[in-house]
């Protein structure tokens, strides 16, 4: 590996952790864990109603376990019900009021950070590092 890899790809780092920065500030604020938001934002994505939990499983990359108690949290805060599904093995999640009322306060609290870090010139750093990295590898969309 070359310097310019090792530069390409520290720069993405610092870009991502501004990234991860603005996701932590909203969790916090809506008193949820980045673990917690993922997996409302998930819900919440697919309609938030009768959403199967085996397709937010595969998206957060999540054994059963980490799903069975992360949901099981959520469901005592009173922010997802579950139902059986068709399949008595199959759960499907419904998102709260509470719960979608936590997740908007998390995503205003997003935005509001990403804003902050746009006018510090981090969102360009950002978007310039990942497209570079990309580009040196000849990863991504080719116009």
């Amino acid at each position: 590996m070359s310097r310019s890899d090792h530069l390409l790809l520290a720069r993405v780092r610092i870009a991502i952790r501004a990234l991860n920065r603005a996701i932590e500030a909203g969790s916090r604020a809506a008193g949820l864990t980045v673990q917690q938001q993922g997996f409302l934002l998930a819900i919440s994505a697919r309609g938030g109603r009768d959403v199967p939990l085996a397709e937010i499983r595969a998206e957060m990359r999540m054994d059963q376990a980490t799903a069975s108690d992360l949901l099981a949290r959520l469901g005592r805060r009173g922010l997802v019900r579950r139902a059986a599904g068709e399949d008595r093995r199959s759960i499907l999640l419904t998102i709260t009021r509470e719960g979608r009322s936590l997740l908007e306060r998390s995503v205003r609290e997003v935005r509001a950070a990403l804003r902050a870090a746009d006018k510090a010139g981090e969102l360009d750093a950002f978007a310039n590092s990942m497209s570079a990295y990309l580009r040196y590898y000849g990863i991504g969309r080719r116009r």
